[in-house]
């Protein structure tokens, strides 16, 4: 990988967290398929990264066609390849070129495209839209960075896409830089869709926004959710960085999907009912499953006393809530808490995931002999995200 290649993938990573981002992977004829691609259930983005100095031709105008033509043009090319060969596909090969990666039915894809190009000149305008097979976005280095950081979920970041084709198809948007209109985007509660055909931004939009108390105030009510980053990172780094088992992978990479899927407001309110869940010292906290999802969630402290037979209370207390809870069918359980070794506070978590379409009469008994044994949910405590 090049410099700037490494860069965007470890942002890449950060952002959307190692289970679903690929650096490099292989495509037609054995050869890469694109610098970074992102695979989240349905979502797919396919990014290209390019990084090309500007010549030194006397003629701005000659330096800023030649620099599109490598920097962007190139990009375009690959990642309408990438995609071609994509839905064409149903698996992708890594750049180990044996661990193969399933893709969801073709007809439920959602792909974006983004190329990002290095080394511009800041004050030459970036060409994006509808090369001729679909919208694709372009951000510089800076962009890029702040972008990333920022919309640091999959679901933020493809909202935001989303949302600027969007308006590209509508309006004329005139800015100096893609971190500008990041600040517009933000600012306006995160719809576009009430504007008119011509939006002129200020230059320091963005600046502007970062200096402000609303810009400050987010990013303080914001870090309660990186709980769920972090845990994700350490079950990845501690459990599957080689994906030695790729079966066992596949099994746990859909159990932390669901959790990778909520935006960052989501991810507040759950890190807020896993705290609170931790400070009340409840033995365990199920959480009233939302209108639009098929899901819900199980927190449990972890300590001494439980650490035991963590998987198995986990396991018993998801099945529990998902008898409880009918109108769905999965149950996300997260165990979390400390434990002394070696006379040190050290953290402990685990992860348990049930996906049961029907209750049975046998599940049924199951539940209440559990209930019954181990009184488990018997006066459920039930939280509203």
């Amino acid at each position: 990988m090049t410099t700037s290649e490494k860069y965007v993938s470890e942002l890449c990573e950060k952002s959307f967290l190692p289970f679903w981002s690929y650096p490099n992977p292989i495509g037609k004829n054995n050869k890469e398929l694109c610098d970074i691609l992102i695979v989240c259930g349905d979502i797919i983005i396919i990014i290209s990264v390019k990084d090309i100095k500007m010549s030194n031709h006397f003629d701005d105008d000659v330096n800023y066609e030649r620099w599109v033509r490598k920097a962007i043009d190139d990009s375009v090319k690959q990642i309408y390849g990438a995609e071609k060969y994509i839905q064409s596909s149903d698996e992708i090969t890594l750049k180990d070129y044996s661990t193969k990666i399933p893709l969801s039915p073709k007809d439920n894809r959602k792909i974006y495209r983004v190329a990002i190009a290095f080394r511009g000149n800041p004050n030459f305008p970036l060409p994006m839209g509808d090369f001729g097979k679909g919208f694709v976005s372009v951000f510089d280095e800076k962009s890029t960075t702040i972008i990333l950081n920022e919309l640091d979920t999959i679901i933020d970041f493809t909202k935001y896409l989303e949302s600027k084709e969007s308006l590209h198809k509508k309006a004329t948007i005139i800015t100096s830089h893609e971190s500008d209109f990041l600040a517009f985007y933000l600012k306006t509660g995160l719809n576009l869709n009430n504007f008119s055909d011509l939006i002129i931004l200020d230059d320091d939009l963005w600046e502007s926004y970062e200096a402000s108390d609303e810009y400050n105030s987010w990013k303080d009510e914001r870090a309660v959710s990186y709980i769920w980053d972090i845990f994700i990172q350490l079950l990845f780094k501690d459990n599957f960085k080689d994906r030695i088992n790729h079966k066992k992978f596949l099994e746990f990479e859909e159990a932390v999907r669901i959790i990778n899927l909520e935006d960052r407001i989501s991810r507040i309110l759950l890190g807020i009912s896993l705290e609170n869940a931790a400070k009340e010292k409840v033995q365990a906290r199920m959480l009233q499953p939302r209108l639009d999802k098929d899901y819900t969630y199980v927190f449990m402290p972890l300590s001494d006393k439980n650490w035991e037979f963590k998987k198995e209370e986990l396991l018993l207390r998801c099945d529990v809530a998902r008898y409880l809870n009918p109108q769905i069918q999965k149950v996300i359980g997260v165990a979390v808490g400390k434990i002394l070794i070696d006379n040190r506070e050290a953290p402990i978590f685990d992860i348990c995931y049930i996906d049961i379409p029907e209750i049975t009469k046998d599940f049924e008994a199951h539940v209440k002999k559990v209930q019954k044994e181990f009184g488990y949910f018997v006066n459920p405590k039930v939280s509203e995200m």
